[in-house]
């Protein structure tokens, strides 16, 4: 019993999350960051940073996971079966768009995409948003199948973009909101 809540909340986890918060901000601000950088952030030496992630290779694997986990825990906090389909989807889009430009990031490094398994893993999870998307759709979508969920994340990166240019963030959600209800799954069109 004492391993296990060493390993849930010992020092050795905190310190495992504090880099991985680092890298989140690091990586997600500047994509070519160094491990020195990630070490520097994360207020530990490089030896400790390499002490739980022996290479680059190894920090990104698990940081993506950890985004992973972050984005599935919010999509579930914003309760997008819960109320009428436009505040849900409001909801969902702002818990999305706090977890900041790193999600772009996990998505796009090559190391990730090259990764046949990982890159398996990353592409579930978000089927509350699809379901969400389909609720708000209820005249149909433009575009092929699937088209909303691939519009959704492009959005969001824009919206992280649109941020980072110091656009004000009820701003970069109303053009996100409306980009999805105005367009792609007008829930109004005939």
């Amino acid at each position: 019993m004492t391993a296990s809540l060493s390993a849930i909340g010992g020092p050795r986890s905190r310190t495992r999350k504090a880099i991985l918060d680092a890298a989140m901000d690091v990586l997600g601000t500047n994509p070519n960051a160094s491990l020195g950088d990630v070490a520097s952030a994360a207020d530990v030496g490089r030896s400790t940073l390499h002490r739980y992630f022996a290479e680059r290779t190894d920090l990104l694997r698990a940081l993506a996971l950890h985004v992973h986990e972050l984005s599935k825990s919010a999509i579930e906090r914003a309760e997008p079966n819960c109320g009428p389909p436009v505040e849900a989807l409001r909801r969902v889009v702002e818990c999305q768009l706090d977890l900041g430009p790193i999600a772009s990031f996990i998505y796009c490094d090559s190391s990730i995409v090259r990764d046949d398994e990982l890159t398996a893993e990353l592409d579930t999870g978000d089927e509350l948003i699809v379901e969400v998307l389909d609720r708000v759709a209820t005249k149909g979508t433009a575009g092929p199948p699937g088209w909303p969920r691939l519009v959704f994340w492009a959005l969001l990166d824009a919206g992280h973009d649109a941020a980072r240019q110091g656009a004000p963030r009820v701003q970069v959600v109303d053009a996100i909101m409306a980009s999805l209800t105005q367009g792609t799954i007008n829930p109004n069109q005939s």
